[in-house]
């Protein structure tokens, strides 16, 4: 996000003080975090790093020592690199022992032979830099537009994993915990050599958090889950150079978040209509609320009560799973209730062996024996 060293260098009010790297040629890739200009000798307790200092060196200490010291706190703080224009406290070039000092600790050390006012670099810097962070800014936007309009939508997970290898162009993965691979998407690199030996090559990538980059495997990973219970992994394979930007990190755990999602909502899809009618039939059952505020809620679920009635099943089971019996009737009502509306989805509450099933039918009275006879056969058979 932020410009090197080197294309700070590169720019043309820098190019006008005729540069000359003298130290540090191995650190010119360093971020430029901002510019900060200081005659100062104990600047570096101002800075949080990633500054590139710019200094005519009036105010520098005049022995070696001091020098020494100069550029150690520099390097302990972690700046980017230090530009020094000669001409005032320097007139043909920098001292040595600030070149070996900051040769010794890698440190970027520039000279400008030529006076180039201050401000024009730290103004097409900061430029640079404005413009980098509204860039991120956009492509975050629309990493969160988009899979949230996978959300809404329902994507299957294979979308998803295509959607985020098309916005980060690098391979993307998704496993589940058994190291099988549920989904992925090559970004035009071959399947075979991604997925060859798929299995023993993910219990190499171990990175350290929920997401995080494994440099010795080149893959960032993000964990896939919710309600503290993880399912899976997302795992992007990064070609760069260094550690993946923060952007390719917001993409992977946004796509997570619209993976584990999607789980949560296809798996709840009909459990939170049974737990709807769950509600309503307890509220029936135990008197706990007025009859007319459990009327109106059921004419809210397409469920009118007025001059209907209520039909009550109880089920024992036989060596079957308690949720077996419901979820088979559930599907009876297409084609058992021939003068009936069709009845509504089933509620149950399971207690040791039984389970109290009601259905909420728009049968007339007449109905209700034909009704009860069909309920009987279907679970006697148990087919939906």
């Amino acid at each position: 996000m932020f410009p090197t060293v080197r294309e700070v260098i590169g720019l043309d009010p820098v190019r006008h003080g005729e540069p000359r790297v003298v130290a540090g040629e191995a650190g010119l890739d360093r971020p430029v975090r901002w510019v900060h200009a200081a005659e100062v000798p104990d600047i570096a307790s101002l800075l949080n790093g990633g500054e590139l200092v710019l200094t005519t060196g009036i105010g520098l200490p005049a022995d070696d020592a001091g020098v020494r010291a100069f550029i150690a706190d520099l390097a302990d703080v972690g700046v980017a690199g230090l530009v020094v224009e000669l001409g005032r406290r320097y007139t043909s070039s920098v001292p040595r022992v600030m070149v070996a000092a900051a040769q010794r600790r890698g440190m970027p050390l520039v000279e400008l032979r030529r006076a180039t006012p201050f401000v024009r670099i730290t103004e097409a810097v900061h430029a640079l830099i404005v413009d980098a962070q509204l860039t991120e800014l956009r492509a975050t936007e629309e990493i969160h537009q988009r899979f949230t309009e996978l959300s809404v939508e329902g994507a299957e997970p294979a979308d998803v994993v295509h959607q985020a290898a098309a916005l980060a162009g690098c391979p993307v993965v998704l496993e589940n915990l058994a190291r099988q691979v549920l989904a992925y998407d090559t970004a035009g690199d071959s399947a075979a050599l991604l997925l060859d030996g798929w299995e023993q090559h993910s219990r190499r990538i171990q990175p350290a958090g929920r997401t995080a980059y494994d440099a010795d495997a080149g893959w960032l990973v993000t964990t896939v889950g919710a309600r503290g219970q993880d399912w899976g992994r997302l795992l992007a394979r990064w070609a760069g150079e260094g550690a993946p930007p923060t952007r390719l990190s917001i993409l992977l755990e946004r796509a997570a978040s619209t993976l584990a999602l999607g789980r949560l909502m296809r798996r709840d899809a009909e459990g939170l209509e049974h737990q709807i009618h769950r509600t309503l039939l307890t509220a029936l059952l135990d008197h706990t609320r007025p009859v007319d505020e459990v009327a109106l809620r059921a004419r809210a679920l397409g469920v009118p009560l007025d001059r209907r009635h209520l039909l009550g099943v109880v089920v024992r089971h036989r060596g079957r799973s308690p949720r077996s019996t419901p979820r088979a009737c559930a599907t009876w009502p297409k084609r058992s209730a021939t003068r009936c509306a069709r009845p509504r989805s089933p509620a149950w509450r399971v207690r040791s062996t039984t389970t109290l099933w009601a259905r909420l039918s728009h049968c007339p009275g007449r109905g209700r024996r034909e009704v009860t006879v069909r309920v009987r056969r279907r679970l006697a058979s148990g087919t939906g």
